[in-house]
């Protein structure tokens, strides 16, 4: 299994505080937040110490993705790295922040500029994790 499969699997059978509380390690409220469209950071502890049982089907959804992300990404990576990789400009994405991009899910996928190719349909989610695949080279 690659590391995406791995991540995915683990991603599908952890509880949603599992999965916050690790986020929260590795990337911080405040960035796990704005990645997956909360307004109060806070809110990340909440879900992590199980004071927030259900979030929103979206929020369970952008955690997951997220965390697939972050996975890919510490398999060859420290926490300080991946927080870097998270909020800075990246050239495969446009030169914006993966965290930028998976915030903004809901509006069009951004157009890749390296390529000449029709413009690209993928989703946020999808060119951020390519992305993260690129960078620890698993791809």
């Amino acid at each position: 299994m690659t590391p995406r499969e791995l991540a995915h699997r683990e991603a599908m059978r952890l509880p949603l505080a599992t999965i916050a509380e690790r986020l929260q390690d590795i990337l911080g409220q405040q960035i796990t937040a704005y990645a997956v469209e909360l307004r109060d950071p806070r809110a990340i502890g909440k879900y992590a110490r199980g004071e927030i049982k259900t979030p929103r089907t979206e929020t369970g959804k952008r955690l997951r993705q997220l965390y697939v992300v972050t996975q890919v990404l510490m398999t060859r990576e420290t926490a300080e790295t991946v927080r870097a990789w998270m909020v800075g400009a990246h050239p495969l994405l446009e030169d914006r922040a993966p965290a930028e991009l998976l915030h903004q899910e809901k509006y069009p996928p951004v157009e890749r500029t390296a390529s000449a190719e029709a413009p690209d349909t993928r989703s946020g989610y999808q060119s951020v994790i390519d992305a993260a695949e690129a960078f620890v080279g698993s791809r």
